[in-house]
């Protein structure tokens, strides 16, 4: 199942599959929307076409044909400083939600009639090291997320 995933430090290399395209952020360095989406791009060698809006962003990540891997982890590490200086706290929320979108829509595929004839279902997950917030702030957001020991 995709989605969102808990995990305690130091327990992530745990987590990834060997054939996982994976992102790592340091929430103490990406601490704005904006930062986030960069490194994102950086990572996942975002075609040059990508603005850095939130629409732009959803739809690459449900594209990301340009990657050989099908299975995609983004983990989040020092969450309880990651985006600690968005000056618009909506943005945040609209991030974690376009996060838990496209993870149910790479489960779901096809999500439309056709969608299957250009791509097939892959692994995306969102991996947070447990913090003192993170739980709490997903539950606010009503984002189901599971608890990796």
């Amino acid at each position: 199942m995709n989605g969102f995933c808990l995990f305690e430090a130091g327990k992530e290399k745990d987590l990834i599959k060997d054939n996982a395209r994976t992102v790592n952020i340091n929430g103490r360095e990406i601490v704005t929307v904006d930062e986030f989406i960069h490194e994102l791009a950086r990572q996942l060698d975002f075609p040059d076409y990508y603005s850095s809006s939130l629409d732009s962003l959803e739809e690459l990540l449900n594209d990301l044909s340009w990657l050989e891997e099908t299975r995609f982890a983004i983990v989040v590490r020092n969450y309880s400083f990651f985006l600690c200086e968005e000056k618009n706290p909506a943005r945040k929320t609209n991030l974690l939600g376009l996060l838990n979108d496209v993870a149910e829509q790479w489960d779901n595929v096809p999500n439309y009639p056709g969608e299957e004839d250009f791509r097939n279902k892959a692994a995306f997950n969102i991996y947070i090291e447990r913090g003192a917030n993170a739980a709490e702030e997903l539950e606010k957001l009503n984002i189901n997320y599971n608890e990796v020991k």
